[in-house]
């Protein structure tokens, strides 16, 4: 049964192998070639038409350098949990690559801090609650929503999306998460509706009837938009038209080649067992910044030479890795 306290002990279990294990351990160091390993990481690599298991960046410098991240993140979240109870925080969360990342170790936090410490004031033992939110102002890819919701259930997160696009007697739109992927889950999915289509009224929306939350931890990354001057914990700008919450940025700086080691790794040490983390497909297909269906393409530096017309190839975000060409996957909105 997938609930937030068994992913909790989980991702803490993942997060302390990986600051433990040795960086000439990394992964390209596990196998240059596919042979004929059976390996289910193997096998989908495989689909993916690459020359080795995983690109040769994926070296012991890499491993460490994602290793100083993933602890200094961790580190960061346990000095939140030290100000903020679990009731006053919320994880904004949408599926992709660096909201997964800050989300399993924040997970990771929570349970070091509750369990392990013995802090903060779950009301029952061995259980604890999660509270996340995703504003949707774009429309989303297909797989995109789909893993979002199948991972708010694995992860058992209390989640509430928010849509600003889509009018609340509009029950029947693709858009709408469902929450019925799996009904073994802890996980729940809640629908709000805003009454103006932005993000900062849609956050006023989750606000309003989430009273308690006062602090939102947030992926941005200094190489993105807006992100270069930003703190641990920033106040939103109250007088740009922003609800009065405190920002959390726990991942400021990460690159995306920390990102892809650690999700990658993660991927790798859990692929057989009974908890394994995933990411969304779309990043194997070429995507390396999911936005809106109608502003975000393939990236165009991860087209493949050896690939013809007809059947174009591209790498998977997660082959070449470089933050000046991560956002090359967003375009002007129509221009798709």
């Amino acid at each position: 049964m997938c609930n937030a306290f068994y992913a909790a002990k989980v991702c803490h279990e993942q997060v302390q192998t990986f600051l433990a294990s040795s960086p000439t351990n990394s992964l390209y160091s596990l196998k240059s070639t596919f042979d004929n390993d059976n390996n289910p990481v193997s096998n989908l690599h495989n689909k993916l038409h690459l020359p080795t298991l995983y690109p040769p960046s994926f070296n012991a410098t890499l491993h460490q350098s994602a290793q100083n991240q993933v602890l200094r993140s961790y580190n960061d979240f346990l000095s939140v949990l030290n100000h903020w109870n679990l009731e006053q925080l919320s994880i904004s969360y949408n599926g992709g690559k660096d909201c997964l990342v800050q989300l399993i170790i924040y997970l990771a936090a929570i349970y070091q801090f509750v369990e392990v410490e013995g802090k903060g004031s779950e009301r029952e033992p061995h259980t604890i609650h999660v509270n996340a939110v995703y504003v949707h102002t774009e429309n989303e890819f297909e797989d995109q929503l789909r893993f979002l919701e199948k991972s708010v259930l694995q992860y058992g997160l209390d989640f509430t999306a928010v849509y600003t696009t889509i009018d609340a007697n509009d029950y029947d739109s693709s858009q709408i998460l469902t929450g019925k992927a799996n009904e073994l889950s802890k996980g729940k999915i809640t629908c709000l509706f805003s009454p103006t289509p932005t993000l900062p009224c849609g956050f006023l929306t989750y606000l309003k009837s989430n009273e308690s939350v006062e602090a939102i931890v947030v992926g941005i990354r200094r190489t993105d938009p807006y992100g270069a001057s930003l703190k641990l914990e920033q106040r939103t700008d109250t007088h740009r038209g922003w609800p009065d919450f405190m920002r959390i940025n726990p991942i400021l700086g990460w690159h995306t080649s920390d990102v892809w080691y650690f999700i990658k790794w993660l991927q790798h040490a859990s692929i057989n067992t009974d908890f394994a983390i995933d990411y969304c497909s779309l990043y194997d297909d070429g995507y390396t910044s999911l936005g809106g269906c109608d502003n975000t393409v393939r990236n165009p530096q991860l087209k493949r030479k050896d690939s013809g017309k007809k059947d174009m190839l591209f790498w998977p975000a997660w082959w070449i890795l470089d933050d000046d060409i991560e956002r090359l996957s967003r375009v002007q909105k129509g221009k798709v």
